[in-house]
């Protein structure tokens, strides 16, 4: 059974949320031109936290305005990264492809951790930081920008490896709306609407928003007919007021709630079946993995546990939970999540203020049973009151932060200019993990709460030495406070205060009215950490994770040392834009999170039951270097290419990685290339669109993405192959009447998304387990297809 919003409820939690003191916005304008194409290309961004064009801002950017997310049908991240170079969205965490854990990774640098504090790329809403990357949709959004390289001193804190802003478009002041509606394969559908105007002219501004989205799931459950695999819905609603006083003095807040309600994620194993290769960690002449290209995926494995046993359920609702029983009353994922933003852009002569205040909460669990292979054949063991081998799991986090942040701009029009700013964050990650299995109850992952209290002072200077050279100094110091406790064992509790200083340096040359040239220089920090589980453990325990890890209880911060060159210009008489950029970095003091087996106690290790840890220590260093570029011609007035080029190498050059020992018996591979993300992408896209008369504009876009190979861990030992996805849209323009038909995947490439090694637990016949090394994969999405239309009114 799926729960819902009720109208009352979510009305009263959105009235909350835009009427709630501390809302955070960005350091954007509240009046900020809205960022559309011209017929040039040129886009207005903000990722220096003031309105540059695309082609003049010395950064690495992509930004995709409002008409490239609607052109594309942009619904998520992993859609995003698509026509991003640079960036990838990991959709898989903890064994599932699913809406929960977000990670977020730009040129490489894989987070290598699942929990919202500790990422090295953050997600801001209207410049505001965003706990747990998730966010409702791109529904009214007037652009997105992906700003990649350390952005640590305008941007604060898990910025370390780049940030990516969503910007609110502002309500207009004269009335209108939109909807917008589609239907495709697997029950798919998607309805959005809004309306927006004037409470008082030309002072206060509104937009009322909702969303429904639902799909049914692209994959059937091999072993249990009628139920499928990635069903999803969402239900939404936002709003959005624009307040104007005067015409130096802006605000903007925004706020919106929404609840996911999701089945049991698509994903497939490769298993003791497929293993055909010793890497070298198993005993001489067996085989302990599988090696190589991993083509298609083991069908039979497309299976959950359908099952929701009802002792195993009350157990899980009467033991400890975050947010009280039944939050979660279904196999898969349940979400109720709000952000609230308030923003201040204030002209006082030629100088400028601006503040910014947010909210932010997301309460998520989900509840998943055995996968991979049908137990029910298979006895229980214990004296839990069980029908067969059995496991549910639940588990999940709170994410919560409040955020501020106020800056002073000196006049833009002098040739040295000023920024000074404050901001500050307060941010709880609180999380646990339960299980009901044979043996009855027990906590997989203790309740941990970690806090964060973070002050940052920020500055710039900008100095145009002549028409043509500029040099730009930028730099932070942060105050990083963090409160770790463990509700388990002795109840470790961990603090400390992290400082650190991140500087930024551009040099900025014009070689012509069109194009420039710049090089920078920046350094990022990743927040440190704590290893206070280890800690909760009995010396039994600790001493079999010093054989496999070497832990210390505080873990200081990761540092990224990144150069970078590029050119933006515009050539052929402005019908090419090129971007381009290289870069080189060195990430040291690399946080490692190994997944470490041992045996809870000596009846245990008779037994051979294996449980697991996770610990990290700062043993890595690992070089950067890449290339991105991307491309728009425009051949004819009918016609627009766009592509993408990103090229991303990882060079391990220290490393202490648990997958790797457990398949090769190496736990320090050399040279090899970081996981979960591709060396090459790229992207292609093709539009013609034909004004036959003042009202009919058909319309045809093809997109091909391609995708390199992308390796299971840092052994490098198996891979998901390179591959190309084509999508195809076919529609026309009537007025202010938008029709497609479309195609995504058009050819059916079933290569999986995201690939990971993991240990399973293998049962025999009589209910004994034994633990062995596979690979996840997460399911691609099918060829699709269907109809969308959307009006403007």
């Amino acid at each position: 059974m799926r729960r819902s919003i009720t109208l009352s409820r979510t009305a009263l939690l959105l009235s909350s949320a835009l009427l709630f003191p501390l809302g955070t916005a960005q350091a954007q304008d509240a009046q900020a031109p809205q960022a559309e194409s011209n017929p040039a290309g040129d886009i207005v961004v903000t990722a220096r936290k003031t309105n540059e064009s695309i082609t003049e801002v010395p950064i690495a950017i992509t930004a995709l305005t409002a008409d490239a997310l609607q052109a594309r049908d942009i619904k998520d991240m992993s859609d995003v990264a698509a026509f991003t170079p640079g960036l990838r969205n990991q959709n898989q965490s903890v064994g599932r492809n699913d809406r929960g854990y977000k990670q977020y990774i730009i040129r490489g640098v894989v987070p290598g951790s699942a929990s919202s504090s500790r990422q090295s790329v953050t997600l801001f809403v209207d410049g505001a930081p965003v706990p747990g990357g998730n966010f409702e949709g791109v529904s009214d959004i007037e652009r997105i920008e992906v700003v990649k390289g350390p952005q640590s001193a305008f941007f604060g804190r898990a910025t370390f490896a780049g940030a990516i802003n969503l910007v609110t478009r502002p309500p207009a002041y004269d009335w209108g709306g939109k909807l917008d509606a589609s239907y495709a394969s697997f029950g798919t559908y998607d309805l959005k609407g809004s309306i927006e105007g004037p409470i008082v002219s030309d002072v206060l501004a509104f937009r009322l928003g909702g969303h429904v989205y639902h799909t049914d799931g692209a994959y059937k459950d091999v072993n249990y007919p009628g139920e499928r695999l990635g069903e999803r819905d969402t239900k939404s609603i936002s709003g959005t007021l624009r307040f104007d006083p005067t015409p130096d003095l802006h605000f903007k807040a925004f706020g919106v709630y929404w609840d996911d309600d999701d089945g049991l994620p698509a994903n497939a194993r490769y298993n003791q079946s497929t293993w055909n290769c010793n890497g070298g960690a198993a005993a001489a002449g067996s085989l302990n993995y599988t090696c190589g290209k991993l083509t298609g995926y083991p069908k039979d494995t497309v299976t959950w546990i359908q099952d929701l046993n009802p002792t195993a359920f009350a157990a899980l609702q009467n033991g400890s939970q975050l947010f009280g029983p039944n939050f979660i009353d279904h196999l898969g994922l349940h979400r109720e999540a709000a952000q609230a933003r308030v923003s201040m852009d204030w002209d006082i002569g030629t100088w400028n203020v601006s503040a910014l205040a947010s909210y932010d909460v997301n309460k998520w669990n989900f509840m998943q049973t055995l996968f991979g292979y049908d137990t029910r054949d298979i006895p229980s063991i214990g004296a839990a009151n069980l029908p067969y081998a059995y496991n549910l799991i639940q588990g999940g986090p709170r994410d919560e932060s409040y955020y501020g942040e106020v800056r002073l701009s000196t006049p833009r029009s002098k040739p040295i200019r000023a920024t000074i700013g404050l901001n500050y964050l307060n941010q709880d990650y609180d999380v646990i993990t339960t299980s009901y299995t044979g043996a009855g109850y027990g906590v997989v992952t203790p309740r941990t709460l970690n806090n964060t209290e973070t002050i940052g002072l920020f500055g710039s200077v900008n100095w145009d030495i002549t028409d043509a050279l500029s040099v730009s100094g930028e730099a932070r110091y942060q105050w990083d406070k963090q409160y770790q406790k463990t509700f388990s064992g002795t109840n470790p509790v961990f603090q400390d205060t992290f400082r650190s200083f991140t500087p930024r340096a551009i040099l900025q040359y014009k070689v012509a009215p069109d194009s420039m040239v710049y090089a920078s220089f920046s350094v990022g920090n990743r927040p440190g950490e704590f290893n206070s589980a280890y800690y909760s453990q009995s010396q039994f325990v600790r001493s079999q994770i010093d054989q496999q890890a070497n832990v210390s209880g505080v873990v200081p911060e990761d540092k990224l040392y990144m150069y970078e060159a590029g050119y933006k210009g515009w050539l052929i008489d402005r019908k090419l834009r090129v971007m381009a950029s290289a870069y080189y970095g060195q990430w040291k003091n690399r946080h490692i999170p190994s997944t470490i087996l041992y045996y809870a106690n000596e009846a245990a290790q008779a037994s051979g039951v294996l449980s697991q840890i996770q610990v990290t220590a700062p043993a890595g260093k690992v070089d950067l270097a890449g290339l991105e570029m991307e491309l728009l011609y425009l051949p004819h007035p009918d016609w627009m290419v766009e592509g993408t080029l990103g090229y991303a190498h990882t060079d391990i050059r220290r490393t202490y990685s648990a997958d790797a020992l457990a398949i090769t018996g190496n736990a320090s591979p050399v040279g090899t290339q970081l996981p979960y993300y591709p060396e090459k992408t790229a992207s292609l896209g093709v539009t013609w669109e034909h004004a036959y008369t003042d009202h009919l504009s058909p319309f045809v876009r093809v997109d091909a993405v391609y995708t390199d190979r992308i390796y299971e861990s840092e052994a490098n030992a198996a891979w998901i192959p390179q591959n190309v996805k084509v999508n195809l849209r076919v529609g026309a323009k009537v007025d202010n009447i938008r029709l497609e038909a479309f195609a995504t995947n058009l050819f059916d490439d079933r290569t999986p998304s995201s690939v990971a090694r993991v240990a399973y637990n293998e049962y025999s016949a009589t209910g004994t387990t034994r633990s062995v090394n596979g690979i996840i994969v997460s399911l691609a999405d099918p060829r699709t297809v269907g109809v969308r239309a959307s009006v403007d009114f």
